[in-house]
Order: structure tokens, then sequence, then C-alpha cells
């Protein structure tokens, strides 16, 4: 990583930001802190190669611009509970251990104590963050089998490490989050997913876990023949048909199988937890959890209510 360009911009503008979500489709109202654009690690999947032209990373690092924009933002919202992320466009955690971006972040959402940051990773080192973590501070991981992250997702941390830093999140007084995103379809796949559900619960506090995200693969179609001319075939099996936002994604009765697959094998570890869908329909939704969940407010009322539960008056 010491390689990578990397490149301080004055912050202007919006940092912080609706999560554009996907026409058509219920997206759960998220926000996203974009303190840095591009990205340390090198999964072969990654959408930014689809939007971000530049080789070099940018980072914002005027805390004190972003911070004023967090507070307005949540200072406006009266109605529901705002949850805010630094993964949108850059890995939460991977260079985190040499710029400090997300130390004051932590202490600010500690002392508003009216709003969740996520730090969403697939770098599994949080030991220069635990002496300042809080309950408003959520650790999450994107998790894959070990195959795919063997071949998928380099520069990343092997999925143990991942699991065991989740764990010791939970244990330094976090929820920690999860995130199966991109769902990968290839033989023996569904083997592959029941075996990193058993670990997960095995090696997490299934009550600390404050979400779970299901989202199968979806690209811009120009990433198409990018994963044909680079011989991605754990990206290429399965069947897929062209969205309305024009991004490349399985065919829905695959996806409905699939989400239902692994809805199932997490419930049958706590029956508790709350699990949604990223950037999916109506249908299937009802199809996969049984519920009615119309549109992004629906949603985004069961984010309020599950946080509610868990932190009582104490947000």
């Amino acid at each position: 990583m010491n390689s990578l360009k990397v490149e301080h911009a004055a912050s202007q503008g919006d940092i912080v930001r609706d999560c554009p979500g996907t026409k058509n489709h219920i997206c759960c109202g998220y926000k996203t802190i974009d303190l840095i654009e591009g990205c340390a690690l090198s999964c072969s999947y990654c959408i930014l190669k689809a939007y971000l032209n530049s080789p070099s990373i940018t980072i914002h690092d005027d805390i004190p611009y972003v911070i004023s924009q967090i507070d307005e933002m949540i200072k406006k919202e009266t109605g529901h509970i705002l949850r805010f992320g630094t993964g949108e466009l850059s890995d939460s955690l991977a260079l985190d251990r040499q710029y400090e971006l997300n130390r004051p972040l932590i202490k600010f959402f500690g002392e508003r104590k009216r709003a969740l940051i996520e730090l969403k990773s697939k770098w599994a080192y949080i030991d220069h963050l635990v002496p300042h973590l809080n309950p408003y501070t959520i650790i999450s991981f994107s998790v894959s089998p070990q195959r795919i992250i063997d071949q998928e997702e380099k520069r990343t941390s092997p999925l143990y490490k991942r699991l065991k830093t989740a764990r010791k999140a939970q244990d330094a007084g976090c929820l920690v989050g999860l995130h199966f995103d991109p769902v990968i379809v290839y033989p023996g796949f569904e083997r592959d997913y029941r075996y990193l559900i058993d670990d997960i619960g095995r090696l997490l506090d299934m009550d600390r876990i404050i979400w779970i995200s299901l989202g199968m693969l979806r690209f811009p179609q120009k990433l198409f023949s990018h994963f044909i001319g680079n011989n991605r075939k754990n990206l290429l099996h399965g069947e897929f048909i062209r969205g309305e936002d024009g991004k490349m994604r399985y065919i829905k009765q695959q996806r409905i199988k699939i989400y239902s697959m692994l809805y199932r094998l997490l419930k049958s570890k706590n029956k508790g937890l709350f699990i949604y869908l990223c950037m999916e329909r109506e249908d299937v939704w009802r199809k996969v959890t049984g519920m009615t969940v119309r549109d992004n407010e629906a949603l985004i009322g069961l984010f309020d209510e599950r946080i509610k539960n868990l932190y009582g008056g104490n947000i």
C-alpha cells in the first residue's frame, strides 16, 4: 500500500450525501461521508473501477468541515435516526492507521448520541481505534467465503481475521454489522456460504450484530467486458440481465432462491437477527422475508425500530 499515490484535497462542496440508491429499488436511507475517494485494496468486482477515473487516492481531511456537514444533517432530521458511513467510495479502515481520519468522527458521534456511524471494511485492523470506540460506532465487515477472498479480493484481510476483529469490537462495547455483498454464484458456493455462516455463529455474539445486509453481485455493463478480458470465472457464472439502472444482475428467480437460502441459514443461528436486502424490489423482499416493505420510508422505519430496541432511550 505504500506505493499508492495519495493526494490531499481541500474540502469543498458536499462531502456528506444521501446514498445514491438504485432507481425503482428499495434503499435504506444511508448517508455517505466521502472522506476518501479510491481504495487501497484490490477487489476484482469493485464498482469503483467504473466510476473513478484517477489512479490516485484523494483524501478530504478537513475534518471540522466534514463534521459541520454531518451535524447540520443531524439537526435537520426530526423523524428518523440517521446512519452514516465512510465506506461508499473507499474502504473505511484500510488507510486509517496511517491517516487517523475516523477517530475524530468516532468522538463526535459518541458525544452527539443522536446518530450512528458505520465503519465498513475488508481490512481487519482496529487496535488503534479500540481505546476510542463507543456504542454509537458500528464496526462492520464485508464477508465472503475464503475462496472468493483469495481469488477476487486481493490485498484484503482473510475471513477469520475479519470475524476475529468484529468480535474484538463487540468485546470493546460496540455493535457490529455484516455485509454479504456481493454474494457471488460459482460451483459449490452454497456449501461455502453455509460454512461461512457457521463460522459467524461460532465466533460472534449474535445478539450484538446490529444488522446484516444481503446483496447479490451487480455491476455496470462496461465491467462485463473487463471481467471477460481478465478471465474472472467466478464472476461470470449464472444468468445476467440488464436492470433499469443499467447494472447487470443475476435473474430475479435466482436472486430470490439464494437470498432465501442465506436468510434461513442466518435465522437458524439467531431468530432475532435484523437482515435486510440491498437494492431490491418489494416483491423480492416479500418472497424472501415474508415482510411487506413497499418503499424507502418503510425500510428506514424498520431501521429506526431496530436501533430504538437496542439503544432504548440512549439515542
